[in-house]
């Protein structure tokens, strides 16, 4: 380890690291077709593949026949040839998940609690950590590339939205989850805010249409965002780009705006439902709402949508991005709804001259983005083409 304590990260050459990103697109690739996609002589394909298969990233398919000289052999990734645990922390949930070099999940484990608590919270992530090594083969404990976490900002701003005692989240202001797992561990972690993990999981195992280009929102517990640039995640500068749920909704000369996070979070669902003695569980699951539950659901939605509306367009006009993705961690039938209705919203209420077609579509990943992507994100610094 280095001085500052902090595991070393490898990372692979970058011709590994494009057959890998060649491979993953395609499914599978001969040496021939490995060639030609990167530009390469055949012999240093032949070396780069030959390598990869060693190290165990790669596998042989069974060759296949053509009408005209040797037969092909199809190349595909090694599930086991890296494993990364992925740890996503909510505001009523924490999930600890492993994921496969393919970016399948291995294992879940998922707790809840009325509110992050973080001597609670350092714990269980510890633990479930444990539990999910022990549970490896010797072979995948051997590669594991490294933990994400996926983590809300400023945990300790929220207390009051989310219900917990007075001063009971203050010590989140000084946390660092970081260096608590890399200690333990002896292995590489990475942090990033949990809408920017869930755009990750859009861009890597969602986005069946191939945008290169988009804008991101997930409405969660808190409303947050994400954006896609040339096919990769863009953070920006302080890493808060897609910072969605501080933009205002309005314009104020007496005090200040009010946020989009305000009207806009599943919070504001959630604390009606509660009053109404409504389980929460409804909005999350398949299951057809009650009346009741429905009512909660539409009034929520008269509020949310028009500012979800303000917010596209303002992305709209700055990105000028392929689509705007919208998720959730509803059940994907209110997402559905929030879509039809932000989308309605955007009709009746902007002028959109000068603006591309405003094009709205479903995330893919739903409840499970933030998990997907918080894992996804060691094996991208290791093996993706554009490495930290």
């Amino acid at each position: 380890m280095p001085k500052d304590g902090k595991p070393i990260r490898t990372v692979r050459p970058y011709n590994d690291r494009l057959f890998i990103d060649l491979i993953r697109t395609a499914g599978q690739m001969s040496k021939a077709e490995l060639t030609r996609a990167s530009g390469l002589s055949a012999q240093s394909a032949t070396v780069i593949v030959n390598r990869l298969v060693e190290d165990g990233l790669l596998k042989a398919g069974d060759a296949i026949k053509g009408k005209v000289g040797q037969p092909s052999t199809p190349y595909s990734l090694n599930p086991d040839g890296a494993i990364s645990i992925g740890v996503k922390v909510g505001r009523r949930s924490l999930e600890v998940a492993t994921m496969s070099l393919d970016y399948s999940i291995l294992r879940r484990l998922v707790l809840s609690y009325d509110f992050p608590k973080l001597t609670n919270i350092r714990q269980d992530i510890l633990d479930s950590i444990e539990t999910l090594i022990s549970e490896m083969t010797p072979l995948q404990s051997e590669r594991i590339a490294g933990v994400g976490i996926a983590l809300p900002d400023e945990l300790s701003a929220w207390e009051q939205a989310i219900g917990a005692p007075v001063g009971a989240m203050a010590d989140w202001i000084n946390a660092n989850l970081e260096a608590d797992i890399a200690s333990k561990f002896d292995l590489p972690v990475e942090t990033l805010n949990d809408a920017s993990a869930a755009c990750l999981a859009e861009i890597a195992v969602g986005n069946s249409n191939g945008y290169e280009c988009f804008a991101y929102f997930y409405v969660g517990t808190f409303i947050g965002g994400g954006i896609a640039i040339g096919g990769q995640l863009f953070q920006g500068h302080q890493n808060l780009a897609g910072a969605i749920a501080s933009l205002p909704t309005g314009i104020s000369t007496t005090s200040k705006a009010a946020q989009l996070l305000e009207g806009a979070s599943l919070h504001y669902l959630e604390e009606t439902a509660r009053s109404k003695a409504l389980s929460l569980d409804t909005f999350y699951s398949n299951a057809a709402l009650e009346p009741a539950a429905q009512a909660i659901f539409a009034d929520w939605l008269k509020v949310a949508a028009p500012r979800i509306a303000f917010s596209a367009v303002s992305a709209q006009s700055f990105l000028d991005p392929e689509a705007i993705i919208i998720d959730s961690s509803l059940a994907p039938e209110f997402t559905a709804q929030i879509i039809k209705a932000v989308s309605t919203a955007i009709e009746i209420n902007y002028d959109k001259r000068g603006l591309a077609n405003i094009n709205l579509i479903p995330g893919e990943n739903g409840i499970s983005a933030r998990a997907i992507g918080s894992g996804i994100a060691p094996l991208l610094s290791e093996f993706g083409l554009e490495t930290n």
